[in-house]
C-alpha cells in the first residue's frame, strides 16, 4: 500500500503543473507498455549487455508525456543494473551545442540504481552526481575488501577509459576516499564536476587535460567506460528539451548541436560506449531537422525510421502514437489519478460521480486548445481540481458546464506560462 504522504506528494506536484514528479511514476502511466517491453527486451537486457550502445528521440506535443516516458525508462534501468542520468537541456545552463554543460549536468546527475524510496529523497535533494557513485563504489569494494592494501591492489585492475585524465582523477577521488582526505577529494570531484579546478590539483593527482568542448566528448565516453569497468550494466543518458523551443538559439548553435547528435548517433554501437543508451526528447523533431545542408540531411537519414515492436532497431518514439484512442486514454489516466487520490486523501468516490467526471473533462479537454499543449496535461490538471471539489461534495459529480469552467481557467494559465517561456527563451 502507497504511504499517503507519498500518494499526496504526487497529487500535489501533477495539480499544480501537470508535470510528473521524479517518483511513483509507474502509479499514473498508461499506454506506453508497447515502447517499454521492446526497451527492455531489446535494449536492457539485450545488445547493451553485449557492450553496445544506442540512440532513440523521443518526440510528442509539449505536455504530451516525454518527460514521463524518460522517468519510466529511468526506473526500468535501474532494475537492471544501469547507472542514469537525467539531463533537462535548456538554453542557459545546459544547452546541446556546448557539450562542456552537457557533460557537467550528466556528472551532477549521475544515479545509481535505487529504491523507489531512495528515488524520492533523491527528488527532495538527496545524494546523487559523480561523487555519491565514487562513494558507493568505494563502499561496494570495501564490503568485500576490508584492507587498505588490497584496496589498493584492487585500484590497479582499473584501467582502460580512453581519458588517462578522467582515470586519474577517479583513482584519485577512490584513494582520498581511502585516505580519509575530504578536501582533497572535494577538489577532485570539482573536476570530475567539470568545474574550474586549481593547477596544483591537476599536478597532484596527473591530470592533464581540462573538460571543454574539446575533450567533452572523450571525457562522456570515459564516464560510460569507467562506469562499466565498476560492474554496473552500463549508463542511459536521458536529455530533455524541457522547453517548448529548444536549448539552442542561434542557427549556428544549432548546427554545432546538430553536429554533436550526428557524432552522438554515429558513436552508437562501437565499443567506446560500452552498455549506453542515449535517449533524447523534443517537442517537434521538425525543430531539430528544419533546413538545408550537409548536417541537416545527414540526420535525417539517421532519424527517418520509426521505433515499434516491429521494428525495434527504429529511432524515433512517437508519444502521439501509443495504439490507444485518446479518449480511452484520458479514461484510464483519470482512474488511475483517482485511485492515487483517494490513497492521498483517504477518501473513496461514488464510482457512478467519478465515471461522469472523467467522461466529462476528457470530453473537453480533447477539443480544447492550449498554445500547442497536450490535452493530456490540460486533462491532468483539470481532474485534480475536479476530484478536491468532489472531495468537498462526494455525491456531486462535475457537470459539462463546471468541467468547461475547470478546462477554461486552466487552458488560460498553461497557455500564458507557455508562451511566457517562448518569449523568455526568444528575447
Amino acid at each position: 500500500m502507497m504511504d499517503t504522504n507519498f500518494a499526496r506528494a504526487i497529487i500535489n506536484k501533477l495539480g499544480g503543473t501537470g508535470t510528473p514528479p521524479e517518483f511513483g511514476i509507474e502509479t499514473f502511466t498508461i499506454g506506453l507498455e508497447r515502447y517499454l517491453v521492446v526497451v527492455e527486451e531489446e535494449y536492457l537486457k539485450g545488445i547493451l549487455k553485449y557492450n553496445l550502445s544506442s540512440f532513440k528521440i523521443i518526440t510528442g506535443n509539449y505536455g504530451g508525456g516525454k518527460t514521463h516516458f524518460l522517468y519510466t525508462v529511468r526506473n526500468l534501468a535501474f532494475k537492471h543494473n544501469f547507472v542514469v542520468a537525467y539531463v533537462s537541456l535548456n538554453p542557459t545552463e545546459c544547452p546541446f551545442d556546448k557539450l562542456e554543460l552537457v557533460y557537467k549536468q550528466i556528472a551532477i546527475n549521475l544515479t545509481p540504481p535505487v529504491s523507489e524510496e531512495e528515488l524520492m529523497k533523491s527528488a527532495l535533494g538527496g545524494e546523487k552526481g559523480i561523487d555519491s557513485l565514487l562513494h558507493r563504489w568505494h563502499a561496494s569494494c570495501k564490503a568485500k575488501v576490508d584492507q587498505v592494501n588490497s584496496m589498493h591492489e584492487y585500484l590497479k585492475t582499473i584501467k582502460g577509459t580512453e581519458s588517462t585524465s578522467f582515470l586519474n582523477a577517479v583513482k584519485g577521488a577512490f584513494t582520498s576516499i581511502i585516505a580519509q582526505d575530504d578536501e582533497g577529494f572535494d577538489s577532485i570531484v570539482q573536476w570530475l564536476k567539470g568545474e574550474e579546478t586549481g593547477r596544483d590539483v591537476r599536478a597532484r593527482y596527473r591530470i592533464s587535460e581540462r573538460i571543454d568542448k574539446a575533450t567533452a566528448f572523450r571525457m562522456i565516453r570515459s564516464l560510460a567506460q569507467w562506469i562499466h569497468m565498476i560492474g554496473y550494466s552500463g549508463l542511459i543518458l536521458l536529455f530533455d528539451e524541457a522547453e517548448r523551443g529548444m536549448s539552442i538559439s542561434s542557427s549556428r548553435d544549432k548546427r554545432r548541436a546538430l553536429d554533436n547528435l550526428r557524432q552522438i548517433i554515429d558513436e552508437c554501437g562501437n565499443s567506446r560506449l560500452p552498455g549506453v543508451m542515449f535517449f533524447y526528447a523534443l517537442p517537434d523533431e521538425n525543430l531539430l531537422l528544419e533546413g538545408s545542408g550537409g548536417v541537416y540531411e545527414a540526420l535525417k537519414q539517421r532519424l527517418r525510421s520509426a521505433f515499434s515492436e516491429i521494428n525495434p532497431v527504429g529511432v524515433k518514439i512517437n508519444l502521439e502514437e501509443l495504439g490507444i484512442e485518446p479518449a480511452q486514454f484520458l479514461q484510464a489516466l483519470g482512474l488511475k489519478l483517482a485511485n492515487l487520490f483517494e490513497t492521498a486523501y483517504g477518501f473513496e468516490f461514488n464510482r457512478n460521480v467519478l465515471e461522469k467526471t472523467i467522461n466529462n473533462l476528457s470530453d473537453l479537454a480533447l477539443s480544447a486548445f492550449a498554445y500547442d499543449v497536450s490535452y493530456r496535461r490540460l486533462f491532468v490538471i483539470g481532474a485534480i481540481e475536479a476530484f478536491h471539489r468532489i472531495r468537498t461534495n462526494p455525491n456531486k459529480a462535475i457537470e459539462r458546464k463546471d468541467a468547461e469552467a475547470i478546462l477554461k481557467v486552466t487552458t488560460q494559465r498553461v497557455s500564458e506560462e507557455s508562451k511566457a517561456k517562448v518569449e523568455k527563451e526568444e528575447f
